[in-house]
């Protein structure tokens, strides 16, 4: 820090709240100015309150000042969401902002606070016998609720009942000029309990990346937990076929999860330790579906997949044994002659161990990780994949040169939507992400490599270039932050009330700036 910012930081900190949880450690501040890919500007510092109120006064003494204000949920985003672009610029960690405020089964609403993971909101649900209908991203052991609702964010849940922002009720959002904002009927000084009471307030801050304010409290939607689950998989020996399989059964409503892999992303997998030797997550297996049913998981392993063919891993929930059986039977038979089912050890693993997710942000041998992202219908699904395997075979001497490597994820979200995902490996470093996010028995185990300037550039070229063939093929993105191009082609007169609302909420523009902006 230099002498005028450390003079800046002196002079703002004794106006800060009282319990805002200041932090100027060096190494702490290096951490949360570092995502999954890159690292941003130095933080003058960061804030950890444990109040929506002290959280809403800080924002407005350090925007009064003159300083940027960065909001920062789990850390789990790859788009630099939630780093800095400009100095001096503060990070505000709402992870302290981690109360389950009230689970109202009878009127079927629970209020979280915005820094509450997934997977404890998912433990406390459980307990009551209901869930949300989104339940949160595999990476739910650290992403929080309110930084899948700020970035978009789908998986758990998504298949049947859509995206993150699908489940909201309602929020409670600290804005620049030091307010708390309400929307949704509590606005209306009611119950949180309904979200549409004249124009709804609540859409323009789901997906918003933090450009509009802080989410602190959610309202969510409530669900009973379904008691009859059945897990089913395919083989593709070509992606037209994978894809057309998703889309009917998404049109029909019929999976709750949906998670498919190319032949690149399937050797990935099969590269990692095998299952029989992941104790964890064949632990879990045997608390859920018996001793019996981990046995003969960890005898089999993955060796009945074939590491060069597509597959397709899928959950189907039912309120009752009838239903569940009715709803498996019409996925069978909407896949049928597209592909052969195959044993179903994927899904019920993934099942198992849902929020597992973090160690995948390595390779299976060290390699950096960072996923690229395309939402598009499901008319233009293989299209988009063709032209993405048209780029990789453009790059193929690059790509071989660098040691970078390309498997690829894919879901569906609703019934209208396939997300397509690209996710690069490249020998690289860890940086203080991984090194805090990642167990450190797994870092040791896969290993280190060098750091290797020249791959990452090549990789974030990479990056570059599929984003650009997904923007030209129509695809609409989560996760936006200051990665993907939001405001290129848009319509302008949307873009002016946005910018107008923006500057209502944050007329100094120092609420994460650079967030939206391509």
């Amino acid at each position: 820090m230099d002498g005028l910012h450390e003079t800046l930081l002196q002079a703002v900190a004794p106006r800060l709240p009282p319990g805002a949880g200041l932090i100027t450690d060096p190494a702490h501040l290096a951490y949360l100015a570092t995502d999954v890919h890159a690292q941003g500007q130095p933080l003058l510092a960061a804030l950890r309150p444990t109040d929506a109120g002290q959280l809403a006064e800080a924002v407005g003494t350090l925007v009064e000042a003159g300083i940027a204000v960065v909001p920062r949920g789990g850390g789990m985003s790859y788009t630099g969401g939630y780093l800095a672009a400009r100095q001096p610029s503060v990070l505000v960690d709402t992870g302290g902002l981690d109360r389950i405020v009230e689970i109202n089964v009878e009127d079927a609403y629970v209020v979280v606070e915005a820094g509450v993971t997934w997977e404890r909101l998912r433990q406390a649900l459980d307990a009551r016998g209901v869930r949300t209908p989104y339940f949160g991203p595999m990476s739910g052991s650290h992403a929080t609720v309110g930084g899948a609702l700020a970035q978009g964010s789908t998986f758990h849940g998504s298949g049947r009942h859509g995206s993150s922002a699908e489940s909201v009720l309602g929020l409670e959002v600290a804005t620049a000029r030091g307010e708390l904002l309400r929307t949704g009927s509590a606005a209306a000084g009611t119950a949180p309990f309904f979200r549409w009471h004249g124009p709804d307030l609540t859409g323009l801050f789901l997906g918003d990346c933090g450009l509009l304010g802080i989410k602190t409290r959610a309202t969510l939607r409530l669900l009973p937990r379904s008691a009859h689950v059945d897990y089913l998989s395919w083989q593709f020996a070509r992606p037209a076929q994978l894809l057309g399989a998703m889309a009917a059964l998404a049109r029909a409503g019929l999976p709750s999860e949906v998670a498919a892999f190319d032949p690149g992303l399937a050797q990935v997998r099969m590269r990692r330790a095998g299952l029989g030797a992941d104790a964890k997550a064949l632990g879990n297996v045997i608390r859920r579906d018996g001793l019996l049913g981990g046995l003969r998981l960890a005898a089999r392993g993955r060796r009945f997949l074939d590491p060069h063919m597509f597959s397709l891993h899928v959950t189907v929930e039912g309120d009752s044994s009838a239903e569940l059986a009715a709803r498996v039977d019409a996925a069978r038979r909407a896949v049928a002659g597209s592909g052969h089912e195959v044993e179903n050890s994927v899904p019920r693993v993934m099942a198992a161990n849902l929020f597992a997710a973090k160690n995948a942000m390595l390779g299976p041998s060290g390699e950096r990780w960072a996923p690229v992202h395309g939402i598009v219908p499901h008319s233009a699904a293989v299209r988009l994949f063709d032209a993405l395997q048209a780029l990789f075979a453009r790059e193929k001497d690059a790509m071989q040169r660098h040691g970078l490597f390309v498997g690829t994820l894919m879901t569906t979200i609703g019934a209208q939507a396939v997300l397509i995902e690209p996710c690069l490996y490249w020998p690289d470093s860890h940086n203080a992400f991984h090194q805090r996010t990642v167990d450190a028995v797994h870092r040791a185990r896969i290993g280190c490599p060098d750091d290797n300037p020249g791959a990452r550039a090549a990789a974030d070229a990479l990056r570059h270039a599929i984003a650009g063939v997904m923007r030209a093929e129509g695809a609409v993105n989560f996760q936006i932050g200051k990665f993907y191009r939001y405001r290129e082609g848009r319509d302008p007169a949307a873009l002016a009330l946005l910018d107008a609302v923006k500057a209502q909420l944050d007329p100094k523009g120092l609420m994460n700036p650079g967030v939206l902006a391509r």
